[in-house]
């Protein structure tokens, strides 16, 4: 019996105008959106290729260690092919950081440079499913019940010996398997476009991060539905859980998301940038103040002052940006919380981890960055210890200065080369909001059920 109901739901969305609509705007937007950032992908890993071969031709011309440590090098992660279809973080993940010995890493202009990115997001995959498929998930659901209530087909499917219970369930995988066909199709359809048109691929862990958003949206948008349907089951009207279901979409994808961010800020403090600024000058003008009091004093005690002065900033420097790093540490920890009260955000969260652009991602950048700065500054005194060690007994200055002011060979730097988190700690990291949209599920498919159990077909 409740495959015979299933084969009549699915009839009964596939013959619509609201499935053919569907169709047609999940394939121009998925594929659309594929092809357009597929595009932009070859033309971001054009662009790093030939910043690579810049930097190793600059490096290869450096000669002065010293200006070298101040200065530093400029270092940037490849693109990430995920980025196709959730942009996530990656405007900030892909931005180049100068690494010197000296200073603390700064972070260049984004890699999205062009304002229009700022103004209207790129509609990825991640973006499409959170507010498009959200919002279709609740037109498929919206008269499940109160429709057929009020054309009379309930009443009448429910004159047959049918328990209550299989005819919710074929009514919820009917009209979710007719919203998740074209969904699954149109994205599929959308990596091949992007595979077949550009040098864009999936390989390695790639694929089953790429399989695991797919399960993610599948979840989420499950939660809308049978959202829906619990609000179908409740109401007497189509257009009154139509209203309902809009205003919970309304609250739960537009409004808490974006205010959590807000409160975060106004309940956890973080100095501005600009604050973090004056506080690094007044520490280096307050460090190397002593090196005014220079005169009298040979080449020696000058060099020791200013390693003296040199320590003294990076330490007092160290702890500014520690500081720094923990309280926005806290801001975005009770961001997150809070942001976690809506199905999108675990979403969001969960989706841009898989792809390599979500929170973890950052964190596990900015690691990196410390962890490679440190080995570039002992990479720099390696060199210039061996080049030192190579001149001892060279009493020909030429030959000395030949020696010490070689180009340096860029394989003798460290690779910048950030890990991408493995998937099992993404999935592991990601139970908190995948738990979170499973029980959102089994909540309203309860209260449908209980709802449904107790439905009056007379009134």
């Amino acid at each position: 019996m409740f495959m015979t109901l299933l084969v009549r739901e699915l009839r009964a969305h596939l013959l619509t105008y609201r499935f053919a609509l569907s169709c047609c705007l999940l394939f121009v937007l998925l594929v659309g959106s594929a092809t357009i950032l597929g595009v932009n992908y070859d033309r971001r890993l054009d662009a790093f290729t030939e910043t690579q071969l810049a930097r190793e031709q600059k490096l290869a011309e450096a000669t002065d260690f010293r200006t070298l440590r101040w200065q530093g090098t400029q270092q940037e992660k490849p693109p990430n092919p995920l980025s196709v279809f959730t942009v996530g973080l990656e405007r900030e993940l892909s931005r180049s950081v100068t690494i010197a010995s000296r200073d603390e890493p700064t972070l260049g202009r984004s890699k999205f440079a062009n304002p229009l990115f700022v103004l209207f997001p790129a509609p990825d995959f991640l973006y499409i499913v959170n507010i498009i498929g959200s919002l279709l998930a609740i037109l498929f659901a919206f008269n499940a019940i109160s429709g057929d209530h009020e054309d009379g087909t309930l009443r009448l499917v429910m004159s047959h010996p049918v328990p209550r219970h299989v005819v919710l369930l074929a009514k919820w995988a009917g009209g979710y398997l007719s919203l998740m066909l074209p969904l699954v199709a149109s994205a599929v359809i959308g990596l091949l476009m992007a595979t077949m048109t550009t040098s864009y691929s999936l390989r390695g862990s790639d694929v089953p991060a790429f399989m695991g958003m797919l399960g993610v949206a599948a979840l989420y948008l499950s939660v809308f539905f049978t959202l829906a349907l619990a609000a179908s089951v409740h109401t007497r009207r189509s257009s009154t859980s139509l209203v309902v279901s809009f205003l919970i979409w309304v609250v739960w994808v537009l409004a808490i998301p974006n205010v959590a961010p807000i409160v975060a800020r106004a309940v956890v403090q973080v100095p501005s940038a600009g604050s973090i600024a004056s506080e690094r000058s007044a520490i280096r003008r307050a460090a190397f103040s002593s090196m005014r009091r220079t005169r009298g004093m040979d080449r020696d005690q000058r060099d020791a002052l200013r390693e003296e002065a040199e320590a003294k900033q990076a330490k007092e420097t160290s702890a500014l940006m520690a500081d720094f790093t923990r309280r926005l540490q806290a801001q975005v920890e009770a961001g997150t919380t809070m942001a976690r009260l809506s199905p999108s955000a675990s979403y969001v969260y969960a989706t841009a981890s898989l792809a390599g652009a979500g929170l973890a991602e950052f964190s596990a950048l900015r690691v990196y960055i410390d962890r490679y700065r440190a080995e570039f500054a002992d990479a720099l005194d390696r060199i210039e210890s061996d080049r030192r060690r190579q001149v001892q007994g060279i009493e020909d200055r030429e030959e000395r200065d030949e020696i010490l002011e070689a180009p340096i060979d860029p394989d003798d730097i460290p690779v910048f080369s950030p890990p991408r988190v493995p998937l099992a700690q993404v999935m592991a990291d990601g139970q908190t909001d995948i738990l979170l949209l499973v029980m959102l599920n089994g909540v309203f498919f309860l209260i449908a059920y209980l709802g449904f159990l107790r439905y009056d077909l007379a009134s």
